[in-house]
């Protein structure tokens, strides 16, 4: 059965695939018809969304579904851990996305990282776990 946190993992993705994309058929649109020349600030946007937003979210969705399972009654591990990462995450990615473009404060960039930092590490201890205790 496929599990809730990665459905989670790949809507969340795919609402930032619609996104990301979005903007840029707004870059092309403005790159045929020369639209405003200002448009072409949300380029960075762009491209954070689509790889911090979409590609590593579904990486991570995928991963936790595909990788091997425990051989005990908690098959992928830790419950909690696991929505720990999609909620610090996404919390993070969100909070660096309004702080670079929307209201440009350091210290909220940073709390982003950090919390975008922790989930990733987190989601590598959860599924290296799962890799080496397979073997075994």
């Amino acid at each position: 059965m496929f599990p809730l946190p990665s459905v989670w993992f790949l809507r969340f993705s795919l609402i930032y695939l619609v996104i990301g994309s979005s903007l840029g058929a707004i870059l092309m649109l403005n790159k045929a018809f020369t639209l405003n020349p200002k448009i072409w600030k949300i380029l960075p946007i762009h491209y954070s969304i689509l790889i911090w937003g979409f590609l590593l979210q579904l990486i991570m969705g995928t991963a936790y579904w595909m990788f091997p399972k425990f051989l005990s009654e908690h098959p992928r591990g830790s419950t909690w851990q696991i929505w720990f990462v999609f909620y610090s995450y996404n919390l993070g990615f969100i909070l660096y996305l309004i702080s670079k473009f929307i209201f440009p404060l350091n210290s909220l960039a940073i709390i982003g990282k950090i919390l975008i930092f922790i989930g990733i590490v987190t989601f590598m201890k959860l599924v290296w776990a799962r890799v080496i205790t397979y073997n075994k």
